[in-house]
């Protein structure tokens, strides 16, 4: 249960990629908590419209998809308070492997639409004192085999909204950047070497330290935003492996590596 329920009563909560996942564990929460809900994703179809839920099919990587998506949710709401970028897929291939229609597809998922959402919403933020949530990766302090592309997009996103973060807090804006390790998010699908797309929650034949549910790691994700914290190293993995980096990188390489390239057996 979030501690801090009373916090996000009433608030204007928009989430993209909520329509599975990790995305659709934070709409449960954040409906039981009394928020009012904006959910984008390319299918909405599993969410029933209310009151507080207003789902809205969409493409993440069209920019006037999302603005009119935005004018909807303003109509609908008259605000937002808080902008959880949560939309985000991945691969398993190495690059020598991965096409170039492949790369710039999960460069626009992860990045460009999550840089194009926050652009459209600030002007509501700055009003409201609002909040930004970037749902990252351990791939976005720290390199992972066989997922260039999802790093790079991961990178530059944690870099991207680093940077906001000082640029706003004159504003009364707060950034809060989230660092998963493995959440099982979608036990129905397996990561599959070369497959394209995937989803990070799929199932992997190797994946390190106790698996995360979405509910739990919900839960985390929105206790830290209730504190306005400005990271959340979410699960054993993510925070071993963010010292482990930063202090001693070849050894961080050296074991990633050796249990990534597991995977690609």
């Amino acid at each position: 249960m979030i501690k801090y329920r009373s916090y996000f009563n009433g608030k204007v909560v928009i989430i993209t990629g909520g329509g599975g996942g990790l995305g659709q564990a934070l709409t449960e929460q954040l409906l039981q908590c009394g928020a009012k809900l904006a959910v984008l994703d390319l299918n909405v179809d599993n969410l029933t419209p209310s009151k507080n839920l207003l789902p809205i099919a969409v493409d993440l990587t069209k920019e006037i998809e999302l603005a009119l998506a935005l004018k909807q949710v303003i109509h609908y709401f008259n605000g937002v308070d808080i902008l959880i970028n949560n939309a985000g897929i991945t691969h398993m291939s190495c690059f020598k492997d991965l096409s170039s229609d492949l790369f710039q597809t999960i460069m626009a998922v992860n990045f460009t639409a999550s840089v194009n959402i926050t652009r459209l919403c600030l002007p509501y933020l700055i009003k409201s004192k609002g909040q930004i949530v970037a749902i990252s990766s351990v791939a976005g302090f720290a390199p992972l085999y066989g997922r260039s592309a999802y790093s790079a997009s991961k990178h530059a996103m944690e870099g991207f909204f680093r940077s906001l973060d000082a640029e706003l807090a004159d504003d009364g804006i707060s950034v809060l950047v989230v660092s998963p390790s493995f959440v099982r998010s979608r036990p129905e699908l397996t990561a599959k070497v070369n497959a394209g797309i995937s989803s990070p929650g799929a199932i992997k034949k190797n994946t390190s330290g106790k698996q995360l549910s979405p509910t739990d790691a919900a839960i985390a994700i929105l206790t830290a935003t209730a504190k306005r914290q400005p990271s959340l190293y979410l699960g054993r993995v993510a925070k071993i492996s963010h010292w482990l980096y930063a202090l001693l990188p070849k050894i961080y390489m050296k074991l990633m590596t050796t249990q990534s390239k597991e995977e690609f057996k």
